[in-house]
């Protein structure tokens, strides 16, 4: 146990998911006297799902965890930070879930669409059911950023305020305060994902720091997911997709993106819409959007608009002139989108062997669920001519970390051809567009947290990252001479501050 002197009373953080060199399952508790309360209630993907001992994560939020909760504050509507929140209902708690207001539409929509994969799940595999969300959704709350409100046990006198950070619609950072007397101040920082500087759909975190706090924050907790990884510019980026899909029409192909629904689907979608205005994707070029999901998603985009919607694309401030212009962003021409599973499946034979030019965005960023799995176990990804391009972040386990990083797989590497989990040949191309991340890099990091006032810094807590990526994110607080305790610790492991 790490324990840090500090503060008068006790305060105790628990991280049960998000930490101890996991990606997901995000998930800290903080105790304040009599009030606890919980930031995020993730879901462990990939092979995270299960821990050294076999155990399944998902299955294994205790009772006694959420005994006592009052509150839970949302960062972020991904799977692995919300994912598991209809398992704290179907437990029988009732605490109030704090998220904004954009977070919350999103948030209603990702639990209802992960409760219909529950449901096919079979029954001793099953997180929760619809009525498990339906109560969870009873419980969400929209709250303003920037906008200090009550949270944890009737008067505790603790607030907290959510301060966006560039990651994706919504997402905000959690600053907690005990605001127990007047002239008292303790504060404590959850980062969630912190997002790049710059983000063309819904702001990154360099629009927001004029807005920023300046109380003194005594303890952070932080995320390093990306920490290892030289920023990419969003022109490296562009041309990195683009590129690739030129490259796989010219071998008289056609392209596959595998995506997540959440953010990337709705960014996949401005850069082929600028594509297509550009010339780049010529207007006979055919694009299906199979993704149910991530069309519903996109019209809470579309809902919000000007609102969230700044006029900038890429580095490029003023890149949309007029508001029309900036809604028009996901517009696509020659476009199809694919309604049904049954539809999904003759798409895939249609394609397969396709002579014109086409575009495929299929849901299933981690290919090994949704849409996309249509024309992996189809006919699409038969054909050595066509390729997937993949731009999401593979989390251990999936089939395509497998394919794209295991050692077994080299010679996949070499010849970008894919495989399958055993290794099998299954015929179309791979390659990975570098630079999609809403994820900030190293000096990001920095940058990020330097906008907060850290004079009174105490403690850094660093997880949601592999442990290559917390070590150096640690060794580095120490280089820029942070006077805090700089700590990694493990799932479970109990940091208590003192005076």
């Amino acid at each position: 146990m790490y324990k840090s002197e500090f503060v008068r009373e006790k305060i105790g953080i628990e991280s049960f998911g998000g930490n101890g060199g996991l990606v997901t399952g995000s998930c800290h508790k903080i105790q304040i006297r009599d009030s606890q309360i919980v930031v995020d209630v993730g879901m462990f993907q990939g092979l995270e799902e299960r821990n050294s001992r076999g155990v399944q994560m998902n299955l294994n939020l205790k009772d006694n965890f959420f005994r006592g909760v009052s509150s839970i504050a949302v960062t972020h509507a991904h799977v692995d930070h919300i994912g598991r929140l209809p398992v704290v209902f179907k437990k029988g708690f009732r605490p109030d879930i704090f998220a904004t207001e954009a977070t919350a539409a999103l948030v209603e929509l990702m639990l209802l669409n992960s409760a219909e994969i529950q449901e096919q799940q079979p029954v001793e595999k099953r997180l929760y059911s619809r009525n498990d969300v339906d109560l969870t959704l009873r419980c969400l709350k929209s709250v303003e950023p920037f906008k200090e409100f009550r949270i944890g046990q009737r008067h505790s006198n603790i607030t907290a305020e959510f301060l966006p950070n560039g990651h994706i619609l919504g997402s905000a950072s959690v600053l907690v305060r005990d605001r127990k007397s007047p002239g008292h101040l303790k504060d404590i920082f959850f980062s969630g994902d912190i997002g790049k500087p710059i983000q063309s759909l819904s702001g990154g975190y360099s629009d927001f720091f004029s807005k920023y706090p300046k109380d003194p924050i005594h303890a952070m907790v932080l995320e390093s997911t990306n920490f290892e990884k030289a920023p990419v510019t969003f022109k490296e980026k562009e041309e990195s997709l683009m590129t690739y899909i030129e490259k796989i029409w010219s071998g008289g192909g056609n392209v596959l993106l595998p995506v997540l629904s959440l953010h990337r689907s709705q960014e996949i979608m401005e850069m082929l819409h600028n594509f297509q205005k550009e010339g780049k994707i010529p207007d006979e070029c055919s694009i299906f959007i199979d993704a149910p999901l991530a069309m519903k998603l996109t019209e809470v985009y579309r809902e919000f608009g000007p609102e969230c919607f700044l006029p900038r694309y890429g580095n490029n401030d003023e890149f949309y002139k007029t508001e029309q212009e900036s809604l028009a962003r996901f517009d696509l021409k020659n476009l199809t989108v694919i309604s049904s599973h049954e539809a999904s499946v003759v798409n895939d034979f249609n394609m397969a062997n396709y002579q014109g030019k086409a575009i495929i965005v299929a849901s299933g960023g981690m290919f090994g669920f949704g849409r996309v799995m249509n024309y992996k176990n189809g006919n699409f990804c038969r054909n050595p001519k066509n390729g997937v391009i993949f731009t999401c972040f593979q989390v251990d386990g999936t089939d395509v970390s497998r394919i794209l990083y295991s050692e077994i797989n080299k010679e996949a590497k070499k010849d970008k051809t894919s495989h399958d989990k055993k290794g099998r040949l299954i015929g179309a191309q791979v390659f990975k567009a570098e630079g999609f991340t809403s994820h900030a890099s190293g000096e990001e990091l920095f940058d990020f947290i330097s906008r907060f006032n850290l004079n009174e810094l105490r403690l850094v807590d660093i997880g949601h990252g592999r442990n290559s990526s917390r070590q150096k994110m640690a060794e580095e607080f120490k280089l820029r001479g942070y006077v805090a305790d700089v700590i990694t610790p493990n799932i479970g492991e109990k940091v208590e501050l003192y005076a």
